[in-house]
């Protein structure tokens, strides 16, 4: 009988495999893609209900997935502004400027959800941030209302919570209120500058602490919290675009690793009065101010950072005297704090938040005034961000790794530590959207062999229906190789390494391929996780390679002291543990170690550059994309965070600079830049080819005009990836470049 079952087992697995699968094509991984990958393109949710709006094409659609119910929102009709008109002021009206098919990416709502505001002309500052034409639509008339009569190049618009109100930041650096009733707009403040900014935060914080956005309602709508930023001592780096038939300069204020930062100072300004308050946050110089937010109308909570950023403190701001004390605080003596915003402020004045002070992220309640009450989480596992509070019931929901370092899963537990619940056991990477309401959440997850999924959850775990998943069939029909997790010893050959290995298609077993390390490695991040992988990386093992990734010592995931590692020099353990997982797959008979490469972009662009140089006794090939080549040459915000002051830490720079490893450097490599990349400049990679001709060594390089970190615009970055498979093509999978290694 079991004979008869395993006979009819092969048959059917015959009958249904695909006998000829296909190949990818470069178009198929960097043009059209032959994949149809299900999401939830959630764009906003209307307030006080568990609905959301999405986009197809140019409808909007409302959303209900507690009832299974989907309806037209707007149309594209309600866009359409040929012979309409706009509302420009009371009784007043003007032709709309802009084309007859408009239809926005996007919106907001007002706090009732009566009307949306969305933008036009939008043109993009830096990363994140960007100036546009902004205008209110009422819901129920769908008439359309400017924000201003001159409505051009605003910035960090909103609502204000009643509604009433929307305000910005124009291009004088200023704060400006609009009254949506009476047509009015005010300026509340008065001394923006090219080097003052009120209410819009500088690149180094936009970029480093991710908002642009430099200013706070009141609950009540009376006043406005913001930052003003004072640029003045920061030096400028100008950037060259030399499209035009004389070039032009492009200034940013931007402080690299040791510099002189930007200043910051809160004030609080009533919008009627118009009278501002400053609020007394001690000695400003060396000190960052990252997060804002009302605790009630009359108090602020502001978080002041050191520096060095191993400490923080809240302070308890009262606007009526603008006084402050001190609260919770955080510090690290041997690495850095987080910035993770999972701060929660309980009814009864108690905090809900995040610690790495056990030496793992866990969840503890404090009072307001720094005290512990509870640690409501434990283990050698990390707590990766709370998503919401049930006050009610005393309940936390939030994501971890407790299951596995590779997954993230999510839970719940009570304030009081008891009944931690597994609410999402299904294998993989989950990411989790509670409803607004609550009463449920969307669990989005995937792993290495099963592509994305989404499910609608009860709030214990149940689920309620599938939303929508991503048909696995379609990979089937290519020649689809799965990864996998593998593990290994470092050099110190006692700690375990985590690496992920994805093979040809049509490996056998005791034949050694070409390798292709797809690496990053910035201090406190993580690579390898069982989720659905990339389509390039099937393009590359079809193309023979193997890929693998690792995640090595100072990386995050594993604990504190794990990552801590890695402070004051980033390149220690980033290549001896690359060295180690190389040799491993070496020593297993895997891989061909005359033909060993590596890519990545930004840090792993840095990365590439590292391998290729201090591990070159290893590494033959490598493509490095928009690289930070030396840390003194990038923003001061992120590298001090893990590498302290240039002026304090010399050996540190000059260890992790891959400047100091050209002399060994006996390969061949390709430098990407964008001669418009705001974020890593291509000064990077200018320093490195005078390092090279210094060493009488050769350098493959390429400039992308004007582009971006990025690489966006034209025809840029399909042209990259080109040059990327050819370059590994006719350097490292066709021959060895280098006298084979004894």
């Amino acid at each position: 009988m079991k004979k008869f079952v395993l006979i009819l087992f092969l048959i059917i697995t015959t009958l249904y495999s695909n006998p000829n699968p296909k190949r990818l094509s470069f178009d198929d991984v960097q043009g059209k893609s032959p994949f149809k990958y299900t999401s939830l393109n959630i764009l906003t949710w209307v307030p006080n209900e568990n609905i959301y709006i999405t986009r197809i094409k140019n409808t909007f659609l409302k959303v209900d997935l507690m009832n299974s119910d989907t309806s037209i929102f707007l149309t594209e009709e309600d866009f359409k502004l040929k012979n309409k008109a706009i509302v420009v002021s009371k009784g007043k009206t003007e032709q709309a400027p802009w084309r007859d098919n408009f239809s926005p990416r996007t919106f907001w709502f007002d706090s009732k959800g009566e009307k949306i505001l969305f933008f036009s002309d939008k043109e993009k500052i830096w990363r994140r941030s960007f100036y546009a034409s902004y205008y209110v639509m009422d819901l129920k008339t769908k008439k359309i209302q400017s924000v201003s009569k001159n409505n051009k190049k605003l910035r960090n618009t909103k609502f204000s919570p009643d509604g009433k109100y929307v305000s910005y930041v124009r291009e004088d650096n200023n704060i400006y209120v609009y009254d949506l009733i009476k047509f009015k707009e005010k300026r509340i403040t008065n001394n923006g500058s090219k080097t003052i900014l009120n209410g819009h935060l500088g690149w180094v914080y936009e970029e480093e602490f991710g908002s642009f956005d430099g200013y706070r309602w009141s609950p009540d709508s009376k006043n406005i919290a913001y930052w003003e930023e004072n640029q003045s001592n920061v030096p400028i780096f100008s950037m060259f675009d030399e499209m035009s038939l004389y070039p032009k300069i492009k200034e940013i204020r931007y402080p690299k690793a040791g510099e002189e930062n930007p200043t910051m100072s809160i004030f609080v300004i009533n919008i009627k009065k118009g009278n501002r308050k400053k609020m007394d946050i001690g000695d400003n110089f060396d000190t960052y101010y990252p997060w804002i937010k009302w605790k009630s109308n009359k108090l602020l909570k502001v978080m002041k950072m050191n520096r060095l950023q191993n400490r923080w403190d809240f302070l308890n701001l009262d606007i009526t005297n603008g006084k402050s004390n001190f609260g919770l605080s955080e510090s690290d003596s041997n690495g850095w704090v987080e910035l993770h915003r999972n701060y929660n402020f309980l009814n009864n004045g108690r905090i809900v938040w995040m610690s790495e002070r056990s030496g793992w992220y866990h969840i503890y309640i404090h009072s307001d005034d720094g005290k512990l009450i509870k640690q409501v989480t434990n283990g050698k596992w990390e707590v990766k961000q709370i998503l919401k509070i049930d006050e009610e019931i005393q309940k936390i929901y939030f994501t971890a790794n407790k299951e596995s370092v590779f997954e993230t899963n999510f839970y719940s537990v009570n304030f009081d530590g008891t009944e931690l619940t597994l609410l999402a056991n299904e294998p993989g990477s989950h990411s989790i959207k509670v409803l607004p309401q609550g009463g449920a959440f969307i669990d989005s997850y995937s792993s290495l062999r099963s592509p994305s999924k989404h499910l609608l959850k009860d709030m214990d775990g149940n689920i309620i229906r599938i939303i929508n998943e991503t048909d696995k069939s379609q990979f089937e029909l290519y020649d689809w190789s799965y990864p996998e997790i593998i593990h290994f010893k470092s050099t110190d050959g006692s700690t375990k390494l985590d690496g992920i290995i994805t093979y040809p298609p049509d490996y056998k077993k005791g034949e050694r391929y070409p390798v292709i390390v797809h690496g990053y490695g910035m201090p406190g991040t993580q690579i390898v996780s069982n989720r659905w992988g990339s389509t390039w990386n099937q393009y590359l093992v079809q193309q023979g390679y193997i890929v693998f990734s690792m995640d090595a010592r100072g990386m995050s995931g594993r604990g504190e002291a794990f990552k801590n590692l890695s402070y004051g020099d980033m390149s220690k353990y980033l290549a001896k543990d690359n060295a180690a997982g190389v040799q491993y797959l070496v020593n297993k008979g895997i891989v061909d170690p005359d033909r060993v490469g590596a890519w990545g972009w930004s840090g792993g662009g840095y990365f590439t550059g590292l391998m290729l140089t201090k591990n070159a006794h290893l590494f033959d090939v490598g493509v490095s994309v928009a690289p930070v080549m030396d840390f003194r040459l990038y923003d001061s915000i992120y590298t001090e965070r893990s590498m302290g002051l240039p002026q304090n830490n010399k050996d540190g720079y000059d260890s992790t600079s891959v400047l100091s490893y050209v002399d060994r450097f006996k390969g061949k490599l390709l430098v990407i830049h964008g001669t418009g990349d705001d974020n890593v400049h291509s000064q990077n990679t200018t320093w490195l080819v005078e390092e090279f001709i210094k060493h009488d060594k050769q350098l493959d390089i390429f400039y992308y005009p004007n582009r971006p970190h990025g690489m966006s615009g034209g025809n840029a970055r399909k042209n990259l990836y080109r040059k990327m498979i050819d370059y590994f093509n006719v350097n490292l999978k066709s021959r060895p470049l280098i006298e084979r290694r004894n």
